[in-house]
């Protein structure tokens, strides 16, 4: 299979009418303003967790051992952070819509860059979105299949305490999660360094920046980081084919909806409180399993995302082979 990596569309009209700034400065410009989205769209839900914990005597008395105890890290206090109530983590992802609008002020407002040139793009905007729906609820399913088989993933059945209310607001949640993280590190960051660099060093770099972003998850270990990488490669090989956001945007939501509201397993080393299946983990082999992180975090999901990824690539080629063909 022969790689051909040009620059799509979307990143040539970029070049066209955007500002144009330096490697380096294209990079700290993008952590400047990804970490004042973030702070801001966590804000919110940090008052409330806070008020939480305070209001919870149990909670409260939980914190204030981790605290006290010399023993405790800062991994112990993020792992108690992550174990959220369903409330608070439908909270935290509503708020990223913060993320999204701070992405779009910046770019069209500072940048002076159309919403086209970050893949906003109507066109084929609702079938791409579907799709990546789709592609991207398979693609964790294979890892759970994968994982029964190999007995380590145990599926016990309906979950008798599912609120469909609450399974309902958790998928628009992370519709709007996964748009966030989407239209940040792929249809402004990556699309910008394309501007002045190579599609494939755009690629890479946003990738990089994609895991590092989830460096203070709970359980991360030097596979799953990779993994991340793999992902984000992934999702960034989907906007560049694709020409827009959207496929790559239903991807990201629907893996971590199927992941956490659907099959019950933790996100990124963030549980889900409500959960459509009643499904566990067994203990064993990290390598495998994904230990603490899921398992995002196991050679399973590099497995299926090196087909995906392979397949993807060859799906698309072949496509524009055709139509360079008809031309």
């Amino acid at each position: 299979m022969k790689m051909r990596l040009e620059k799509p569309e979307i990143a040539k009209r970029a070049g066209e009418e955007g500002k144009i700034y330096s490697f380096g400065k294209e990079i700290w410009r993008f952590i400047l303003v990804f970490l004042i989205g973030s702070f801001i769209a966590g804000l919110i839900p940090a008052i409330y967790e806070m008020y939480l914990f305070l209001s919870d005597v149990e909670m409260f008395d939980q914190l204030q051992r981790l605290f006290l105890n010399d023993d405790s890290s800062f991994s112990d206090m993020m792992e108690l952070a992550t174990n959220m109530t369903d409330g608070m983590y439908i909270l935290t992802l509503f708020c990223t819509l913060i993320l999204i609008i701070s992405v779009l002020v910046y770019c069209n407002k500072i940048e002076k860059r159309s919403y086209y040139s970050m893949g906003i793009i109507k066109k084929d905007g609702a079938k791409h979105y579907v799709q990546g729906l789709l592609v991207g609820a398979i693609s964790f399913s294979l890892c759970v299949l994968a994982g029964v088989a190999l007995g380590f993933v145990d599926i016990k059945g309906w979950n008798q305490n599912c609120n469909l209310l609450i399974v309902l607001l958790y998928f628009i949640g992370f519709l709007v999660q996964g748009f966030s993280e989407e239209i940040a590190f792929r249809g402004y960051f990556m699309i910008s360094l394309m501007k002045r660099s190579s599609a494939v060093k755009a690629v890479l770099v946003n990738s990089l920046a994609f895991a590092f972003c989830h460096m203070l998850n709970p359980g991360l270990t030097v596979l799953a980081f990779f993994n991340l990488m793999l992902i984000g490669i992934f999702l960034s090989l989907y906007v560049i084919k694709t020409n827009d956001i959207w496929g790559a945007a239903g991807y990201h939501s629907m893996w971590n909806f199927v992941q956490g509201t659907f099959y019950g397993i933790s996100v990124s080393g963030t549980n889900v409180g409500s959960a459509v299946l009643s499904s566990e983990i067994k203990p064993g082999n990290i390598f495998l399993t994904g230990g603490k992180f899921g398992m995002e975090g196991s050679i399973v999901a590099t497995i299926v995302m090196a087909v995906v990824l392979v397949l993807g690539m060859f799906y698309y080629n072949r496509k524009e082979t055709k139509q360079n063909i008809a031309e």
